[in-house]
């Protein structure tokens, strides 16, 4: 695996094909998380192919090159938040056998998925990270913007409401 900061380097050396080795490492977990919390498929690759756009127009504004992938998650949030508001009022529940729990049901993913639909988005985007993500509080906040207090304080209620949801 490329680090992701010397990559970066190459970049902004002017080595543009260098990008594509980001795209390749952080496509798939970018596309997972803008699915889970926005639960289209389709509209999920669209909206990872437009955070890849940006992040490449963008690279030049980051700062702490270590930092890439919150960096990443962040536009990924911010285009998350703006298609959660276009789509208000719609309902949706998307599957995709692919992301995970393979080995579960496909009631229980299905009961799931509807029950994120169902959290305010900074909750659900605090579970999806952290518990399909997998990432860390500390970057879970810098994607949020917000302290790892109100971080954890998502995620707690956040559980809560699925587990009263889940049953």
């Amino acid at each position: 695996m490329t680090e992701d900061s010397k990559v970066i380097e190459r970049v902004l050396d002017g080595d543009s094909e260098a990008f594509n080795l980001l795209i390749r490492q952080w496509e798939r977990p970018i596309y997972n998380f803008i699915v889970r919390m926005i639960g289209d498929r389709n509209e999920a690759m669209d909206l990872s192919q437009d955070c890849f756009m940006k992040a490449y127009r963008e690279l030049h504004t980051l700062k702490d090159h270590h930092r890439f992938s919150s960096w990443l998650y962040r536009i990924a949030h911010n285009a998350c938040l703006s298609q959660i508001r276009k789509n208000h009022g719609k309902t949706w529940v998307e599957l995709d056998p692919e992301l995970g729990a393979a080995e579960s049901r496909p009631e229980n993913r299905l009961a799931v998925e509807k029950a994120l639909g169902q959290l305010p988005p900074d909750q659900r985007e605090a579970v999806v990270l952290k518990v399909f993500q997998s990432l860390k509080f500390e970057e879970i906040a810098a994607i949020q913007d917000a302290p790892i207090s109100t971080v954890k304080s998502r995620l707690y209620m956040g559980f809560e409401k699925l587990r009263a949801i889940l049953g």
